[in-house]
């Protein structure tokens, strides 16, 4: 059964507490993993805590299931994968911008997050429904998967054990590259040495006995 009690998850970009419930919770955690950054949050969800959100979002965030997310600090590309990444993972997204009367930002709703403010609800159904989410009720702008992802999918616990085959596999590699190095190290120390045993610059016994501790770490 989901988990939907709420938790503190930190502070926004403007020192507001950030509240969601554990379901959305590990689901952002998800989210970040694979898009391999974290977006910074600019307005969670349950606003009500902080004393009402932003008063552009109409009490959409007073509830469950909404974030707003900043865009300044990422590329276009950046952000376009954010969208993408979002919407496949099961949530409504929309970049918001002057031209609807906000700062920039990303606005999104996790339709399967509950419990959801009327208007969070309502924009889930335009999202459905191919619509933008806006009073308006414009067509959606931005990229939308086929078929529509309604609720977020599972974990596929096979490509978590191929991440961590790979993740293995990749300390192995850094292993072999470090013995390789230390290898050519060693030749190149026991050449230098072997020269001047040959020319007689330095005592010899001195210098056998730095070719048996070059032997003995080879052997290690």
């Amino acid at each position: 059964m989901s988990d939907y009690s709420v938790q503190y998850r930190g502070t926004d970009s403007s020192g507001r507490g950030i509240y969601m419930t554990a379901y959305m919770a590990d689901w952002w955690e998800r989210v970040c993993s694979r898009l391999g950054f974290r977006p910074t949050i600019i307005q969670g969800a349950f606003m009500a805590r902080n004393g009402g959100g932003a008063s552009a979002s109409a009490g959409y965030h007073d509830q469950a299931g909404c974030l707003d997310l900043r865009v300044w600090d990422l590329t276009a590309d950046q952000q376009n994968r954010l969208i993408r990444v979002l919407r496949e993972m099961g949530a409504a997204a929309w970049r918001r911008d002057s031209r609807h009367g906000m700062d920039p930002h990303i606005h999104l709703v996790l339709g399967a997050d509950s419990p959801l403010a009327s208007g969070a609800a309502y924009q889930w159904r335009q999202y459905l429904d191919g619509r933008n989410g806006l009073s308006n009720n414009g067509a959606d702008y931005e990229w939308r998967p086929y078929p529509l992802v309604t609720t977020p999918p599972q974990e596929d616990p096979m490509a978590s054990y191929a991440d961590q085959l790979d993740d293995i596999q990749d300390g192995i590699d850094s292993i072999l590259k470090n013995q390789a190095k230390a290898q050519r190290q060693n030749a190149a120390i026991r050449s230098k040495v072997t020269k001047l045993v040959k020319k007689g610059n330095a005592t010899r016994a001195d210098l056998e006995d730095i070719l048996a501790a070059l032997d003995n770490e080879e052997t290690a």
